[in-house]
């Protein structure tokens, strides 16, 4: 099971300990010190050092203590629950999901944010707010009527296909373009000795490339990072009604063909274990270590602003490490599949988010608020500290190239130096004056992109995600594997329905409904 203790119960437990604990902490704040925020920029990789000198300049310009949060990525969400339940908190916290805010907020561990406030305030982040909302940016937050934290609006790339350009190369092949070739291509890296070791030791793909394969058939899915398939992220229908991609007959297409491929061989054996093993999230071991020949990330993983895989200036942090492992192999950039209706696709992130919320703790004190805010309203309005707060100092964390900025310090050393902690991720104004290079070139090698839908906080969605999440991925996996035959998928369904998920679909469609009359 992914939780092992009751979230809510929880979360109850910490608004009392916080609450009897921060009003302490509040009394004997000296209103002339510097305040001191706490932040947890959501699951990362490494403690910040306080001492770091971008944590300085930030603290020097908004005269704040700054303190970012680490919990150990193993178990984050349990971890982080434990710390709640323990008294801790801090004052500035990043959601996965509108049901977590909603959790977190019935908890008492989430505070409310007017959003009159957010507009007085941070009014260079409202105006693009405002420029930016389709009528779903704005009420992302509310939850029971009151708005809780900040969505941010996103100028996002999809996912891209990366091959292993030396396979294809010592097999004559070509990138594929449909998924029967696709399938062609996969089927070689299996039986053709494509890495010319005279050993059968090769497989097609793993499970970050399942995302590409249901969008040939219309869907989203999610794999992340980790093979977990996340439910709680649902799919905005053509229609403009969400609903939950994993229990369309469609979906039961999907299994039935990677259930063929896992037998044919094309599917890594150890796909449930996951293609990274540990260090830098995205990162694939299986793909670096020659065990399947097509991955898939977000482009500047691996190139920045260009497909010359020649110069070393252009390679993201995925590629640096695959070229250490392999310098004589390349990669090239290949198309999402079309499919048999002659779709195609691949997982887009939050076009709406990063999902950023105040603390019980935090609202206690309104000069943390406001620091906050004015944190907010600095990242849309000054280019250069949008770049110090994401890239960190130019010469020691990144230099500007032909291919714009581009790191030179990357993964946990960068996180320790107090980069990444503070941001509020690529948004449409960080893309357009700070990555403008980078974020060119990631549209034009890439396609269609199947967004991330951030479902309206409901009680019934957030009662039941996390039974359904699990749910789904068992059942996933053993059908891809052949535990349980693809016609358990119609009993999956079922049982789906009835654990909450009927409920929890027409909840989030009500809701979102409401939105628009």
């Amino acid at each position: 099971m992914k939780r092992t203790l009751s979230l809510v119960f929880i979360l109850l437990i910490a608004s009392f300990v916080v609450f009897a604990g921060g009003a302490k902490e509040a009394a004997a704040t000296d209103p002339d010190a510097p305040v001191t925020l706490t932040w947890l920029v959501s699951q990362t990789s490494a403690e910040v050092d306080d001492d770091a000198e971008v944590v300085k300049m930030i603290e020097d310009r908004f005269d704040i203590d700054l303190k970012t949060w680490y919990v150990d990525g193993k178990n984050f969400k349990q971890n982080l629950n434990v710390r709640f339940a323990g008294g801790e908190m801090p004052d500035i916290l990043v959601v996965d999901s509108t049901s977590e805010l909603a959790q977190y907020v019935d908890g008492g561990v989430v505070a409310e944010l007017p959003i009159e406030l957010i507009r007085e305030k941070a009014p260079h982040y409202a105006a693009v707010a405002d420029a930016n909302d389709q009528g779903d940016l704005w009420s992302t937050m509310s939850y029971k009527g009151k708005n809780y934290g900040v969505a941010n609006p996103m100028e996002q790339v999809p996912m891209a296909l990366f091959y292993r350009k030396d396979w294809l190369d010592r097999l004559g092949l070509e990138v594929p373009t449909t998924l029967d070739e696709f399938h062609d291509v996969m089927l070689a890296f299996v039986n053709d000795d494509p890495d010319g070791n005279g050993k059968n030791d090769t497989a097609g793909m793993g499970e970050r490339t399942f995302n590409a394969i249901f969008g040939a058939y219309g869907l989203r899915c999610v794999t992340g990072g980790n093979p977990n398939f996340k439910v709680e992220e649902m799919q905005l229908g053509n229609d403009n009604v969400p609903f939950f991609p994993y229990i369309t007959d469609r979906a039961k297409e999907v299994l039935a063909l990677l259930h063929e491929w896992y037998l044919e061989g094309i599917i890594y054996k150890e796909f449930v274990t996951g293609e990274n093993h540990g260090g830098y999230n995205w990162l694939s071991h299986a793909f670096m270590n020659g065990e399947i020949g097509v991955t898939c990330a977000q482009p500047y993983h691996y190139l920045t602003a260009s497909t010359d895989t020649s110069d070393p200036k252009n390679w993201g942090v995925c590629m640096q490490e695959f070229k250490a492992l392999n310098p004589d192999a390349d990669i090239v950039i290949g198309p999402a599949p079309i499919g048999p209706d002659g779709e195609s696709g691949t997982e887009g992130w939050n076009k709406v988010g990063r999902l950023t919320v105040i603390t019980t703790k935090c609202a206690e004190d309104p000069r943390k608020v406001e620091k906050f805010l004015e944190m907010l309203d600095a990242y849309y309005s000054d280019p250069e500290y949008a770049q110090l707060v994401n890239y960190g100092i130019e010469g020691k964390h990144f230099e500007k190239t032909d291919y714009g900025n581009v790191r030179i310090m990357e993964g946990t050393d960068l996180r320790k130096e107090g980069v990444l902690q503070v941001d509020f991720g690529s948004t449409v104004y960080f893309a357009e004056n700070v990555d403008d290079t980078k974020t060119k070139f990631g549209h034009e090698v890439t396609g269609n992109g199947y967004w991330r839908f951030n479902a309206p906080a409901t009680e019934e969605f957030s009662s039941v995600i996390a039974t359904l999440d699990t749910m789904t991925e068992q059942a996933y996996f053993d059908m891809i594997i052949g535990n349980k035959p693809i016609s358990y998928f119609d009993t999956f369904v079922e049982e789906f329905k009835k654990a909450g998920g009927a409920a929890a679909e027409k909840a989030v469609q009500d809701a979102y409904a409401a939105r628009f009359n």
